[in-house]
């Protein structure tokens, strides 16, 4: 009788599948358009809804105005993203997030050579 009840446990416990599984958390998924960009800085902008981002570019295809990406969008750090215009994911640090343009406007760095074309654009 034992037995069959330890049995049972352990078959349960498989088809349960690992713990760490049942309790992880999906990561929010967000799209955005890549608006600006500075290859003399590796800084660029995407916007996402009716905010904008600001990333500075590690590694991967090189970004292209136009392109869209999928990921994290939000908070701060390293991360990987995926560029869906190529297909291939996109090393990137997030600098800024969840801001108006004219926020991001100040956050751009003033070495930045094309700053001044991402406050030309149309909000």
């Amino acid at each position: 009788m034992l037995r069959k009840t330890i049995r049972a446990l352990a078959l349960c416990l498989l088809c349960a599948g690992p713990l760490g599984a049942q309790t992880e958390i999906p990561q929010d998924i967000q799209k955005g358009e890549l608006i600006w960009r500075d290859p003399s800085c590796f800084f660029f902008v995407l916007k996402v809804d009716e905010h904008y981002a600001l990333f500075e570019f590690l590694g991967g295809p090189s970004p292209m105005v136009g392109h869209i990406f999928e990921g994290k969008l939000t908070g701060f750090g390293s991360r990987r993203i995926e560029n869906t215009t190529e297909g291939k994911p996109t090393m990137v640090y997030s600098e800024a997030y969840d801001l108006s343009k004219s926020q991001m406007q100040k956050k751009i760095p003033k070495f930045c050579k094309k700053r001044k074309e991402f406050e030309a654009l149309e909000g």
